[in-house]
């Protein structure tokens, strides 16, 4: 007669796996926050705020300085003593259209032209992205033994990676080759009077509520 011999009690529930393994609990935490942040993401909600905001008075004011940067009849030709202080006050004004509209397409373009510079900016995100994602909790990160705050960990790595891949250099050239693809516009624009965004962008914030009563 065949004897059936079953396993003691300790060898049935040994490799029982309904438990975390130690250490793996803050990673799953972790791996959870970062799938519910890209869910808002996708949301309706999320969406609606970002047009909302783009509605915004701050919004309005770009939206007007957009406007007269692009107008025609603001350009004159100046006088030899008009040059600089139209180049320097322009400059200030026009910053925030300078800079998308030159700016980053000549840093992408840099950034885009070389593996070592794109290895160096994903490295970049990478580092921020572990330590305020990742470690969005953790006031600090641990090296080589040590804690350190995260926005100085993360700035000298990031500037360390700068140093290595050249990107410093590369985006100073960028710099220097944005200022002078602006220099014409802000030498022939004249400048804007002092309050006239600010007018302009009341208006604007007054029409809004009056247009959607009327709709």
């Amino acid at each position: 007669r065949r004897e059936h011999r079953t396993a003691p009690s300790s060898l049935i529930y040994m490799a029982d796996f309904s438990q975390p393994l130690p250490g793996t609990a803050g990673a799953l935490d972790n791996n959870g926050s970062v799938k519910e942040t890209l869910k808002s993401v996708l949301t309706r909600e999320f969406w609606r705020n970002a047009a909302e905001s783009l509605s915004s008075e701050k919004a309005l004011r770009y939206r007007t300085l957009a406007k007269s940067a692009l107008n025609p009849l603001e350009f004159s030709k100046p006088a030899q003593a008009e040059v600089l202080p139209r180049v320097i006050s322009n400059g200030f004004k026009f910053l925030p259209i300078y800079t998308v509209a030159v700016g980053v397409p000549l840093a992408l373009y840099t950034l885009l032209s070389s593996w070592w510079l794109c290895i160096g900016a994903f490295a970049i995100c990478g580092t921020w992205g572990f330590a305020y994602g990742m470690r969005r909790e953790a006031a600090s990160l641990d090296i080589a033994g040590v804690p350190v705050p995260k926005p100085l960990a993360c700035g000298g790595a990031s500037l360390l990676l700068m140093l290595l891949t050249g990107m410093i250099s590369a985006f100073a050239y960028a710099a220097v080759l944005g200022a002078v693809v602006a220099l014409p516009h802000a030498a022939l624009h004249k400048v804007p009077e002092a309050g006239g965004f600010d007018e302009e962008s009341a208006a604007l914030n007054a029409a809004i509520p009056a247009a959607s009563i009327v709709a």
